[in-house]
Formats: C-alpha cells, sequence, structure tokens
C-alpha cells in the first residue's frame, strides 16, 4: 500500500520529454541599453539568438517591454545611458520577422536550429533602479505595473499591481537583497522566510523565486531559500513555489550563464504562460556554487531531463538524463541520495525519515546543472509540519508612513545618512 500521495508537476508534459522538439530554451530576465545594460538590445537579440535559445524576454527596470522592433518607453532615469553606453539600438521590422522565423543570419551566423525565436512582449522589472536589488519580474502585464521609482524594499506594490493587471510575476534574485553571500544564515532566519511567504501566501500570481542566476554570485543562497519556503508553505498544501532561472544578462558575454528548459506542447505565448503557472520547466545553470563548486564553469551540453515517471503505487520517482554524470535528490534542503550516471529512481519509503513534505532533484555534468521543480510528497500527515503563521500586527495610518519612512527589511535597516542624529 502507497504511504505517499505524490504530486508530479510535469504530469502533464512527461510524454513529451523525449521529444527534442518539445524542449525550449529560454531566458525571461535581459537587459539592454534601454534601461542599464552595457549592450544594445539589436546586440543582446543576436547574441541570444547565436546561441540558440528558442524564447526571450526583455524584462527592463521600469520598461514595459514590446515587439523587439518597437522603441520602449524610456523613463528620464535612464537618459545617463546615452553618455555611459551609446546609443539605443533596437531590431527593425525586417530583421525582428527573420528572428522570428528562424531564417536571420547575424554576423556570427551560429545558430543551428531552424526555427526562430519567440518574443515576449508585456515584461518588465517592476522596480525601476532600487539600491538594494528588491526586484520583480511581471509577465503579461501592461505599461502600468511598475513599481515606485527608488522606493527600496518594497516587494508588495509591483506584485499586487501585476496580479490586478492580470499578470504573472516572480521574485529576482531574493538573497542578493538578503545579503546571503556575506551570511548564508540569512537565507534561513525564520523572519526572512516569513517574509516571502507571506507575499506568496497572498499573491497566488507570483509564481516564485529565482533560484538560478548568472553567474551565482551574490545569490548562491537562492536555493537554500527556496527549500526554506517550501518547507514552510507545502505543509499547509496552499501552492508549490517554482524555481526560475534566468541570466539577467547586462552583457552579451553572460548571455549563457542561467537559463530554463520550458516543456511546451506547442509553440505559443499561451502555452509558455501556461508552463510558467504549472511548473513544467527546469532552471539550468553553467554555475552554481553551492551545488558544483567555487570555480566550476559548465562547459558543452547542458544536462537536461529526458524522461521522468512517478509510481504512486510503489512510491517511487524516477528521472532519465542526458548530458548529466550525477543526480542528486533533494528534501529539505539536504541531498538525501546521489546516483552516478544518467538514470535515477528514489522510493520514498527508503528515505521516509528524512522527507518532509517534497523531494526535488538536481542533475549535475560538465555542461552545468539542471534543477526539477519540486514534488510534493503527501504521506497524510501533513499537519505535524505546519508551523504557526505570524498575525501579522494592524498598523495605523501614522505607524504605517513611519514603517515605509525608515524603510526596514527583514533583518537588515537600511543605514541612511539623511536619518542619522
Amino acid at each position: 500500500m502507497a504511504k505517499y500521495k505524490i504530486s508530479n508537476p510535469y504530469e502533464s508534459v512527461s510524454e513529451l520529454l523525449g521529444q527534442a522538439e518539445n524542449h525550449y530554451k529560454t531566458n525571461l530576465h535581459t537587459h539592454s541599453t534601454y534601461s542599464d545594460a552595457n549592450n544594445t538590445m539589436t546586440e543582446m537579440v543576436e547574441g541570444f539568438y547565436d546561441r540558440d535559445f528558442d524564447i526571450l524576454a526583455f524584462a527592463e527596470h521600469g520598461i514595459w517591454g514590446k515587439e523587439w522592433d518597437k522603441e520602449p518607453t524610456i523613463i528620464p532615469l535612464y537618459l545617463f545611458q546615452n553618455l555611459w553606453h551609446g546609443k539605443r539600438k533596437h531590431p527593425s521590422t525586417e530583421q525582428f520577422k527573420a528572428i522570428q522565423k528562424g531564417t536571420y543570419k547575424t554576423g556570427n551566423n551560429a545558430r543551428t536550429k531552424s526555427r526562430g525565436m519567440m518574443c515576449v512582449p508585456g515584461a518588465i522589472e517592476a522596480n525601476m533602479l532600487t539600491l538594494v536589488k528588491n526586484h520583480v519580474n511581471g509577465y503579461f502585464t501592461d505599461d502600468a505595473c511598475e513599481g515606485i521609482c527608488g522606493k527600496e524594499n518594497d516587494y508588495e506594490i509591483p506584485i499586487r499591481k501585476i496580479e490586478n493587471s492580470g499578470g504573472v510575476s516572480h521574485i529576482n534574485h531574493p538573497t542578493d537583497w538578503l545579503q546571503g553571500y556575506k551570511n548564508p544564515e540569512n537565507a534561513r532566519k525564520p523572519e526572512n522566510v516569513e517574509f516571502f511567504a507571506d507575499l506568496l501566501r497572498r499573491y497566488p500570481s507570483c509564481l516564485g523565486i529565482e533560484v538560478l542566476n548568472m553567474v551565482d554570485g551574490p545569490n548562491r543562497c537562492d536555493r537554500i531559500l527556496w527549500d526554506e519556503l517550501l518547507k514552510v508553505l507545502l505543509p499547509y498544501g496552499e501552492r508549490n513555489v517554482w524555481g526560475f532561472g534566468n541570466s539577467d544578462a547586462h552583457r552579451v558575454r553572460e548571455i549563457d550563464t542561467a537559463f530554463m528548459d520550458f516543456i511546451l506542447p506547442e509553440y505559443s505565448l499561451e502555452n509558455l504562460r501556461s508552463a510558467m503557472e504549472k511548473g513544467t520547466f527546469f532552471p539550468q545553470a553553467r554555475y552554481a556554487k553551492n551545488e558544483l563548486g567555487e570555480d566550476f564553469v559548465g562547459e558543452g551540453p547542458i544536462p537536461c531531463v529526458k524522461g521522468l515517471s512517478v509510481d504512486n503505487e510503489n512510491d517511487v520517482i524516477s528521472v532519465l538524463g542526458e548530458s548529466c554524470t550525477a543526480v542528486d535528490w533533494i528534501a529539505d534542503g539536504e541531498v538525501i541520495k546521489t546516483d552516478e550516471g544518467a538514470k535515477s529512481s528514489i522510493n520514498l519509503v527508503d528515505y521516509a525519515d528524512r522527507i518532509g513534505c517534497y523531494v526535488r532533484f538536481q542533475l549535475r555534468g560538465k555542461g552545468g546543472i539542471c534543477m526539477s521543480q519540486p514534488f510534493l510528497c503527501d504521506d497524510g500527515d501533513m499537519a505535524r509540519l505546519r508551523k504557526p503563521i505570524p498575525v501579522k500586527p494592524v498598523l495605523t495610518k501614522a505607524q504605517q508612513r513611519k514603517k515605509d519612512f525608515f524603510n526596514t527589511r527583514p533583518g537588515v535597516v537600511i543605514d541612511r545618512l539623511f536619518l542619522k542624529k
């Protein structure tokens, strides 16, 4: 008799995993000189195109993404870019159509795929320019959904605006904001975990957090926070928390650092949004300092999933990888099993004393790392794992104004000179 009820986020696309045409290399967090990057939009688009990306979104600070042959609306904050990084440039309509069709030829002419690259309009990094990097990416939204220019440490306003517009969002590089690179324990502190858990509880359109970003420097503890959030939220059965991977590229050389493998039945924006909401994608990266080592840089084919099955009757999850040398299974933030090679299975009953409410796996190889979304593992007694949800105090208007003015964040007080006595 089965001990666990396993919820498989990939159930709807499992039959597509073995078909290369249903895998879509994707980056949803990209910048250009229209905000604060070093390369123009044309240079960035061509760089992603040459590296065989299938789907690309420009989520720029405070700038609502349009089709690539249209000039984005510039906010005055970024006019300095003309002096710093030179003129802005976006693809022409002729170039844009060729990129979509897959017939475009760059100077390098390095693309190997025959299909084109999809533009994802309606994306935005919704906090404009903030010093402490409290950034939120919004998708399928409109140009009214940015945050407040220069408002530090606020996540809720842009998340709420994006949800009210009918869009979806995720939180970008959260442990960079928590300064986890200075102190990894910041990603485990209950007050920090609860800060993000509260947002995810109240805004179902906020689908998760970035767990892989660029070269995994200031954000290296994002996976720690991810696991802590899963431990807090999943026992209530409220929701899952999807892990996103993006390069956040500001330069052409940063393009192929982190991305995602989306599994889509057909190539369309509607299917992309559905996959974001259902979690039918895998975050991947060339760098993962905690998992692969400080100096590791992936080269060659990235590990990917080519087969996946869940046997609910026998409490077994099995995975078949490609371009991978090892498979790790993670529960409650700890690796509980490792198998060498490209095939691996886990019998949950064998590890029942180490599994709380979920498992996830990661594939490691010479090309980098590929991570799965969490599989909810319900043993029928999830209530034992529930932690009391803190009751938020009701503030008066004066107290709220004072809180907003001092702009505190969990574990860190922003020390502003003009506030010093």
